[in-house]
This record gives structure tokens, sequence and C-alpha cells, in this order.
């Protein structure tokens, strides 16, 4: 799966856009006027929400995304622009009326990443449904330059029953997959879409009875697929995984197991998933499977987290999402930069991990908050250490070190030093082990030189690849 190729296709999002707004602060007292915690600010960031997430995501995927929705002319519409352009959505159809207020959410949270509240700006639902219906004759007049068409159904005005109507029958007709994430009690106005992708809360209310096991829940889903004459019903069950009802069968797929930080836009990862499958020519299945693998990487990840195809063409494959190229590692630290995090930088060949190794990759990441290993690919260890090395290959030691808890990210790089990945990666703390003097690490001026700090960590007597390999090694 390449990011360039298998999902470089035109793609329409129409929906309920939001703009997420993200209060970060620090919690030392508690308000002696209430019982709550007074905040002090840090910093605010803004990203794309409800149907803007899905066009992220699939911004992330390589879809050339086309985004239709309805926006204020206030501050807010403004900010949003703004968050979608940076999220490299360009292909706006975007109604602005004066009159309206852009949808905004607005989440208060510690300096542990904490949610402490959440404020909610709806707009006028009527008043969304009246435009959306104004420019449903432009939208149309899209679809069939479009290889699918994801209808993001928040309840907030957009997508009325006239609108996803028509956008269905248009899909149908024409024979583009049309996935829809469902938020109306009744499923009738989605009949005929080719997908819908319930959670397991708004499954049970569309059947009208609670749903406990696969069992129950498979026969709701094909229910649904059955009455609304869907070629498909998705029920996402959170960590129970998903439930698929096709018509030849319904099967159940087993969620990634992942630690858990935030399942907040998990469900605008499916529906983009699915609909970036489905629109290359996946099967309904494959489309299901990796889409529940690109939920497991959102939710492991704080806040609404965008999953890109080089993560997820990592995890398909079996290696884990941790394992980046370098040109996606840069996008993901900028991310965590704009979120306040601070980024860790070390690396080394790793050819044979040892407990020294270890040790200074937790002492490595208790500098900071994520922690970047740069990796000698096994020709740099080739050219530092001869032919005979590296003993374990770069795919391995790649793995070794994704599954340390302490290491967040691992990039390869072919050079003889890691100077140009670090100058490409803008680490704030730079380590090494102490075996070299601080004049001697590649990158440290320019660590210094951004106001970024340099560190050296004891080694742990005795132990090192050579030493191992000549069985030198304490025991």
């Amino acid at each position: 799966m390449d990011r360039r190729s298998m999902f470089d296709i035109p793609l329409m999002v129409l929906g309920d856009v939001m703009l997420d707004k993200h209060v970060h602060g620090h919690v030392r007292r508690i308000s002696p006027e209430a019982p709550v915690p007074v905040v002090g600010l840090l910093r605010e960031d803004h990203s794309p929400g409800g149907a803007g997430n899905v066009a992220a995501t699939l911004a992330g995927l390589g879809c050339q995304v086309t985004l239709a929705g309805v926006i204020g002319a206030d501050a807010e519409g403004a900010q949003l622009r703004e968050a979608l352009h940076a999220k490299g959505i360009e292909r706006l159809t975007v109604f602005e009326r004066p009159e309206l207020k852009t949808i905004t959410k607005t989440r208060i949270l510690s300096d542990t990443q904490q949610q402490l509240l959440r404020l909610d700006r709806d707009g006028d639902r009527s008043a969304f449904a009246a435009v959306a219906e104004e420019m449903l004759e432009s939208i149309l007049a899209l679809i069939d330059t479009q290889s699918a068409v994801v209808l993001a159904d928040y309840e907030k005005g957009v997508i009325t029953a006239t609108v996803a109507r028509a956008i269905i029958d248009c899909c149908r007709q024409r024979g583009i997959p049309c996935v829809v994430d469902p938020k109306k009690l009744d499923f009738t106005v989605y009949a005929r879409a080719t997908v819908v992708t319930p959670n397991l809360m708004e499954a049970e209310r569309a059947v009208g009875r609670p749903l406990a096991g696969d069992e129950e829940v498979g026969h709701a889903a094909d229910e649904l697929r059955s009455t609304f004459d869907l070629e498909a019903a998705l029920i996402t069950r959170g960590p129970e995984g998903m439930t698929l009802a096709t018509p030849e069968r319904i099967a159940h797929i087993s969620a990634q197991v992942r630690e858990v930080a935030d399942v907040t836009g998990a469900g605008d990862t499916v529906v983009a998933v699915l609909a970036a499958c489905l629109g290359s020519g996946w099967t309904m299945a494959e489309a299901c499977r990796l889409a529940n693998v690109a939920a497991g990487i959102a939710v492991s990840h704080p806040g609404t987290y965008v999953v890109h195809a080089d993560e997820l063409a990592m995890a398909w494959s079996g290696l884990s999402p941790k394992i980046l190229k370098r040109e996606f590692a840069n996008w993901r630290l900028g991310e965590a930069r704009r979120r306040g995090r601070k980024i860790v930088f070390t690396n080394g060949c790793f050819d044979i991990l040892h407990a020294g190794h270890l040790a200074c990759l937790e002492g490595a990441k208790r500098l900071g908050d994520l922690l970047v290993v740069g990796l000698n690919s096994d020709a740099s260890v080739r050219n530092l250490k001869g032919d005979s090395r590296p003993v374990i290959g770069e795919r391995d030691r790649c793995k070794l070190l994704a599954g340390l808890a302490c290491v967040d990210l691992v990039v390869l790089f072919d050079e003889p030093t890691p100077e140009e990945l670090i100058r490409e990666l803008e680490p704030d703390v730079l380590v090494k082990g102490g075996d070299y003097a601080l004049d001697q690490i590649a990158g440290a001026d320019f660590v210094r030189g951004r106001g970024g700090l340099v560190v050296t960590l004891p080694l742990v007597p005795g132990l090192s690849t050579t030493s191992i390999l000549d069985g030198r090694s304490r025991r």
C-alpha cells in the first residue's frame, strides 16, 4: 500500500464541518470560589472536526479530497479554513453565511492531557439545513468526478433527508461507493447507501433494542443491511472490535490490541479508511479490516489523531506504526510540537539490543515527552563497522526498538551520522551515551543553536555489542 498510488483518488466528503479547539493549561490548585480546577492557560490549538476530520484523514491517506459543508462568516470559520489548509485540504466547497455561527467544540485539557471540560457551540440546525439544500445542485455536479463519497452526518443540519437521498441515489446510479456515518434515529434516509457505520449505541437506537454479544450484534447488522437495502452494515464496537454484515455473511473483526489514549475521532478514521479502500477497488471485507487497524492506531494517540498512509501501511504489513519514513516522521513531530510536546532524539546501530541500550533509551525518554530513535540502516552499519555487521538486519532492529514502551518513533537513516536527520526532525533534546564527548556528538551544534539541550548518559559498565560478540559481556 503506497500513499502516492493506492489512495491517490478523488474523494468527496459532505457533512457537518466543525472546528475543534483545544485549550491546554496546567492545573496546580482548586478554585476557592467553587470546587473546580484552576487552569493556567498555556496555549490553544485548532483542528478540523466532524466532516473536517474525516477529510483530514483522507488527505493524510493521499486522497484528493473535496470537502463540502456550511460554516459561519466568523472568527471560528476563518480558523477552520486555516486548519483545513494546514491538513492539506485545498478543495473546499464550503458555503459561508454571515447569519450562521460555525459549529465549534472547545475542549479544555490539563498538561497531562486529561480533558477537564468540553464546551459546544452548535449552529441553528434549520438554517444550516436551508443552506445545505441550496448548495445541493452544485454538489451533485461534482459527484461524477469522485471515486467515492462520504456522508458525515453529525445531526447538525447539513445532511437533511433531501440531501442524503439525492446524494445516495446519484452514487447508486453511477456505481460510486457511498459511505455513511449515521447519527439519525431513523436510517430510512440512508437507504441504498453502500455501507453505514453506526457505533453500538447508534445501532441499538436504530433497531430499537439493546445488543449484547456477537450473535445479537450480528443479527442487528444484518437487519439494518436488509431493511435499508444496503450493500453492507458495519457496527463499530470499541474494544469489542467491529461486526460486518454483507449479503454473503456476518463477520466479527477483533479490535487491535493497543493502549487506548483517546477514542476521540476513531469513528471518523473508520469512515475515511473505508471510503478510501472502496474507492480504490478493495473488497468490503478487506476495507473493514484495514479500517479496524487504522482505528487501533488512532485511539493510541491523545486528541483527534490523523492516521497517515505510511504508518497504516506499516501496521497492515505487520510492522509497528512507530516505524516511520523520514518524511512522515517530520510531519508527526510537527503535530507533536503544536501540542507542546518535548521531543528527544537519540541514535545508534542497536545491533544486538542489550540492557545497556535499554538503560540509555529509558533515560532519554525521561528527558521529554516523545523519544525518537534514529537507526543506522544496514548499509550505514556496514560502512561504519565492516562487512560482518550488522548481525541483526535493519527490519528486525526496527521491530525490536519499536517494541519498547519508552520508544515512540523509529526512523532509519543511511548516512554515516544522523546530522542530516537531526536537522530535518529538529529535536528539543539530543541524547548520546557517555562514551561521547559533547563536541563529538553529531548534530549537537544544531540542537544547541535552536535553544535545545545536548545530554550524555552514563553507560552500563561491561555491556556493548562488541563485548557480547567477543564473549566478554558481564553476566
